[in-house]
């Protein structure tokens, strides 16, 4: 039987979280949350947030992975590189804290962040520059694989948009074959494939056995919506098919911007029709 889980991010209430945990969680209904991480805030107060995860975690012992995403992994400072790597075990820290075992990360990009691979000419060409942010993001994920090893973690990265790394499956495949570690597999966004144009089954039956978890929501091609499922365009029939050639066993994750236990049930119900 497939197994589903729900994400958690700072637009749920902490009145949300518990009441989510109750729904859905408590029924048998899902039986793993993908829990965004938010630690060391500048006058942001996440004591709350987080208390209401570790009272659902404590109550229902659901599966937990965490979603860190907020990081430029190609970042060129060598002082902003340092912190990602110490808040990246900070990370680590609070998913064990969860009684988690897996993390998410995002590749990097290429542009719309703080300090991406410098292009100080117009002489320099941009493949030049995605090629220094391929090796810049590399390098970090080696030292964020082996310090997540040391606690006993997978790390997953996705495929994303064009301000990333990692677009289409073919890119994050190359990157975790770059990356080498034993510890390193894929999510696939299903979102994110579609708004980017690209074939959903042939996009997964290139991640193969490497794809281990799922990022699931739904929009019309146009932008990254995180609609629940159906009420976008996405085949996911097309989709479930795919899943099914390659012996896909890993949790169907819904990822919804704000999943609510009546559209998650829902969700779960129009995908399960799919299979």
């Amino acid at each position: 039987m497939p197994r589903f889980g729900f994400n958690i991010n700072f637009r749920h209430t902490p009145e949300d979280i518990l009441t989510m945990g109750e729904k859905l969680l408590g029924t048998g209904e899902f039986e793993a949350i993908e829990v965004t991480y938010y630690e060391n805030m500048q006058d942001v107060d996440t004591h709350a947030y987080n208390d209401a995860i570790r009272r659902i975690v404590a109550a229902y012992q659901p599966q937990v992975v965490v979603h860190i995403s907020s990081f430029n992994t190609s970042e060129e400072n060598s002082v902003l590189r340092s912190a990602i790597l110490h808040e990246f075990r900070n990370c680590c820290a609070y998913t064990r804290q969860l009684g988690g075992h897996e993390i998410v990360m995002h590749s990097g990009r290429v542009k719309n962040s703080l300090h991406v691979p410098l292009v100080p000419h117009s002489s320099v060409r941009a493949e030049d520059s995605f090629d220094r942010a391929w090796q810049l993001s590399v390098q970090l994920f080696r030292t964020c694989c082996d310090i997540a090893r040391e606690y006993g973690i997978t790390v997953y990265t996705e495929n994303l948009n064009d301000i990333n790394l990692t677009i289409s499956c073919e890119s994050v495949v190359r990157f975790v074959e770059n990356i080498d570690r034993e510890n390193l597999d894929i999510v696939f966004d299903i979102g994110h494939s579609h708004r980017n144009g690209c074939d959903i089954p042939s996009e997964v039956l290139t991640c193969g056995s490497r794809l281990h978890h799922l990022h699931l929501h739904d929009n019309f091609g146009d932008r990254d919506a995180h609609l629940p499922i159906g009420e976008g365009n996405i085949d996911y029939r097309s989709f479930c098919e795919a899943l099914r050639q390659i012996g896909y066993d890993g949790l169907y994750m819904m990822e919804l911007r704000f999943g609510t236990p009546e559209s998650l049930l829902e969700s779960k119900k129009r995908l399960l029709a799919c299979m």
